[in-house]
């Protein structure tokens, strides 16, 4: 779907205000969304997606509207900034959107303290598009404040869990525009190729054992893509798109194997008694973590992508699982088992082995996902009843619930940022 957009960059003043990143918890920014002009049916569509979007983030503390002095009908310029200085805010958004069949919204952000103008962009899209516009501009406003790429133009892939089957889903990284990808047999764990357009997953769709298959995004079509022995699941992309990771089973022995990202030329990488499985990549592609019970317990390793030079990361507890990767190559985040046999989140340091505990006291949690921008973590949680994809940052705070199925979701991933 097409999204045309104008960015200006205006005042790009040295001590402007930022979003440290830096350190551990995040001091939300103190944001107020005016009350937008013109059309008041698009405006305030856009208005709440925008205002979900930094809520949601983590990076902003937006101000109650019953709070604001300043005139309703104040325009985009001629600001008085000392009524927004007075109520709190840090920074301004105003939007003024006109009520054509497409979508135009002229979006500006500014700095209320010096009562500058910090970006200015009009932001069109068709009607259907709606939220994608607010989404734009959103990453934009936190690119600017944080110099790192935002995540509300992203989708996610998590499969829906029914009366009859399980099926692989996409939605928008918050939960909304829900689409099937897969009919309902047993569709499990969905990974996103580098560029978004194909989506691997796990299915036992054709009888007997499971085996991994590739879904296009954008047509649905599925395809098969690796049959290899008893079984073979969990696939997972490299960073580069060009290769893929998985585990099969032949002659009664479960390893992690490689192969070319069509499926061709797979080869074995793993060769010790017991079971390795669930391999992730490092964001450089040139090593990857997995699950392996060669010490007589399920613990997490690491080694060279091609099977040399193996290391074993945990050693807390006596059943972890699950490895993800961080984009940032410093976290790997995993799922493992407490003292009441429940299943929390965890992450661990790859250059220190320092294991953090993310959630406790809340249901079972399982099958950590990144973020593209390493900022989040998705995941599945029971915490509700039913279990349904969460999302929280990288240190277990601003945990929000993603989706809100009548049975429940499960095996969340995360797509790329787009363009990538």
């Amino acid at each position: 779907m097409n999204l045309a957009f104008v960015l200006a960059l205006t005042l790009a003043a040295v001590d402007r205000p930022v979003i440290d990143l830096s350190g551990g918890r995040i001091q939300p920014l103190p944001l107020a969304i005016a009350k937008p002009l013109g059309s008041q049916e698009t405006g305030t569509a856009v208005e709440a997606v925008l205002a979900q979007d930094f809520e949601r983030s983590g990076l902003f503390r937006l101000l109650d509207p019953a709070s604001f002095l300043a005139p309703p009908d104040e325009g985009m310029t001629g600001i008085d900034y000392s009524k927004w200085q007075t109520v709190g805010a840090q920074a301004l958004i105003k939007a003024n959107c006109d009520a054509s069949a497409d979508v135009s919204c002229e979006m500006r952000l500014y700095d209320v303290a010096r009562g500058q103008e910090l970006l200015h962009g009009t932001y069109t899209a068709p009607r259907p598009a709606l939220r994608l516009a607010a989404h734009r501009f959103g990453d934009d406003v936190v690119r600017f404040f944080t110099h790192e790429p935002g995540v509300f133009q992203t989708r996610i892939a998590w499969v829906r869990e029914s009366e009859s089957g399980k099926q692989v889903m996409v939605s928008d990284w918050d939960g909304f525009g829900v689409q099937p990808l897969t009919g309902a047999s047993i569709n499990l764990l969905p990974s996103w190729s580098p560029d978004g357009r194909m989506i691997a997953f796990t299915s036992f769709r054709e009888g007997g054992g499971a085996h991994l298959y590739t879904v296009e995004v954008a047509s649905r079509q599925v395809r098969s893509l690796i049959g290899l022995g008893d079984f073979a699941t969990g696939a997972s992309y490299s960073p580069d798109g060009s290769r893929l990771l998985f585990s099969a089973s032949q002659n009664d022995n479960t390893d992690v194997y490689v192969a070319q990202a069509d499926g061709s030329g797979a080869r074995r990488i793993t060769e010790a008694r017991g079971i390795d499985i669930s391999a992730s990549w490092s964001p450089d592609g040139k090593r990857v973590a997995f699950v392996s019970e060669r010490a007589g317990t399920p613990q997490i390793y690491t080694m060279a992508a091609d099977g040399s030079d193996v290391r074993r990361l945990t050693f807390q507890g006596n059943y972890n699982q699950e490895p993800a990767w961080s984009p940032k190559g410093d976290l790997i985040a995993f799922s493992g088992r407490d003292e009441h046999r429940v299943f929390d989140l965890y992450t661990v340091a790859v250059d220190t082995g320092k294991v953090t505990r993310l959630t406790q006291n809340q249901g079972t949690n399982e099958k950590p996902a990144w973020a593209p921008n390493g900022r989040y973590l998705l995941f599945s949680s029971t915490r509700s009843g039913k279990r349904q994809v969460w999302m929280s940052q990288p240190d277990g705070s601003n945990q929000r619930q993603v989706t809100s199925e009548k049975v429940g979701a499960a095996d969340p991933a995360w797509g790329p940022l787009p363009g990538k």
